[in-house]
């Protein structure tokens, strides 16, 4: 039984130590022993100022596996709400066109003009559709980008407090942290 307990914690500081000489995402940390502590000592306290700077700052750097790699948002263009209406306008100037000049007897003349005023006013209000929708592509592509930015700054403060708060820890216990 006592056997069978000193196997069983020889391999879980073994375990401790793999863990812990593990790079921590760019949190390499050196302890040195100020005060003869041993190695086993050094692991379990290392260990126990690892889940404690954990806790404080939010960061577990055995949680990262490096800096993530940039990721491609794709943020869609809205639907353009007036698509079409350059078309709708030429029939509907046209139309109208043909109505006022029938008017005047000349209803092919009346119809031509109105369908090219008409074109032309629908791809005016088209064009606005087209420019309204690009800018709302733009602001969601700008608002996922800040949303990008403030996870990064974030990770980064957590990742440093995490840093801080290990080597407090640490040299409470009696070691040089570099």
């Amino acid at each position: 039984m006592n056997m069978t307990i000193r196997i069983i914690g020889s391999c879980g500081l073994v375990a401790m130590l793999v863990l812990l000489n593990q790079p921590a995402s760019g949190q390499d940390v050196y302890v040195y022993p100020a005060k003869g502590q041993s190695d086993e000592q050094l692991a379990e306290d290392r260990y126990a100022c690892h889940r404690w700077a954990a806790a404080e700052s939010g960061f577990d750097p055995s949680q990262f596996e490096g800096v993530a790699a940039p990721r491609t948002v794709r943020v869609p263009v809205p639907r353009n709400e007036a698509e079409g209406t350059a078309n709708k306008g030429a029939i509907t100037g046209a139309v109208i066109g043909g109505a006022i000049g029938s008017h005047d007897g000349d209803t092919v003349e009346g119809a031509v003009i109105g369908a090219v005023l008409g074109t032309m006013a629908g791809a005016a209000i088209e064009e606005q559709g087209q420019r309204e929708a690009r800018e709302k592509a733009k602001a969601e592509a700008q608002r996922e980008a800040d949303e990008i930015a403030r996870n990064k700054s974030e990770l980064a403060l957590r990742k440093s407090n995490y840093r801080r708060a290990l080597t407090a820890c640490l040299e409470g216990r009696g070691y040089t942290v570099r």
